[in-house]
């Protein structure tokens, strides 16, 4: 099977973001009552996550543009498609000269712009957006211009780099098998696995994912950490939920060797039974707090 996602970022899936910080042409102030203000444009996304694939007709993708300084003259996004593992290039889908206002992306008019039919889309397709704002001095403003906190934080909302993805009915036969693991590095540390078999969960909406960190060599004294993490996933729509569960043990040394004992993880994303991808985005925890978040992307073979 082709791996339709070799091209996902890190940052993926999608729209994970840290607290307020600065945008490089000027600072940008989130609740604050004195400027200068930043060039930023929001997006609140009040559709679905993700485009039915069940529903090309009626699907839709988008939310509502603002500009909170009221300073912005434009705003225009550009998308590309990943479908099985080739991005195609950019291209203008719209652009906003009004704020407020109401951004929406439906499968008929994404594919019009790469000059094909809804019925060329297939399930797993992802769509990368890609927007540039320029402010009423003429201030041009793209993702790379913030610094991470303005990238990170979900409640900041940021309107310049966001996906969606075409998803698929979750099949649990379908999604059993071998994957490759294609990333688990961002939180700084990794287990052994280079593959994890997924097996069937307690019920037909769940799947187990065996041993996902990857058992390593222990110092005496300490347990190996052989856990199992558990999925559920929503049936219409592929999007997946993590509880929060155990999944390896703080006190090895390539975990920092905190004396906390088992690790856990929780989360979400998505399974993509027909296209054979696993993606979620997992907080790994310990009794003191958490390392943090870090995409768990699973391709299978």
């Amino acid at each position: 099977m082709k791996n339709i996602f070799k091209l996902i970022p890190l940052a993926v899936i999608t729209l994970f973001f840290t607290a307020c910080g600065d945008i490089n042409k000027e600072p940008f102030e989130v609740n604050g009552n004195d400027g200068p203000f930043g060039t930023f444009v929001r997006l609140d996304i009040t559709s679905a996550a993700v485009l039915d694939v069940t529903d090309i007709a009626n699907t839709s993708f988008g939310g509502t543009l603002t500009a909170p300084s009221n300073n912005v003259a434009s705003w225009t996004v550009e998308v590309r498609r990943v479908s099985n593992g080739e991005a195609s290039d950019y291209f203008p889908l719209v652009t906003i000269t009004s704020f407020p206002a109401e951004f929406v992306a439906t499968p008929a008019s994404l594919a019009a712009v790469f000059g094909i039919t809804t019925g060329d889309l297939i399930p797993g397709d992802r769509f990368d957006f890609e927007a540039t704002s320029i402010g009423a001095d003429g201030a041009v403003v793209t993702f790379d211009d913030f610094g991470p906190n303005l990238q990170g934080n979900p409640a900041q909302a940021q309107g310049y780099r966001f996906n969606t993805f075409l998803s698929c009915p979750f099949i649990q036969a379908d999604a059993l098998g071998t994957y490759a693991l294609i990333s688990n590095d961002a939180v700084g540390f990794q287990g052994a696995n280079t593959t994890v078999e997924v097996i069937a969960g307690n019920t037909s909406n769940d799947i187990t994912m065996v041993d996902p960190i990857g058992h390593i060599d222990f110092p005496a004294g300490i347990p190996p950490d052989f856990y199992n993490v558990e999925i559920n996933v929503n049936a219409g729509s592929g999007q997946a939920t993590v509880v929060n569960q155990p999944a390896y043990h703080s006190g090895h040394p390539i975990y920092g060797g905190t004396p906390y004992g088992p690790g856990t993880v929780d989360g979400g994303g998505f399974v993509f039974s027909c296209a054979g991808a696993i993606v979620l985005n997992l907080t790994f925890r310990v009794a003191a707090g958490s390392f943090g978040s870090t995409p768990f992307v699973l391709q299978k073979l």
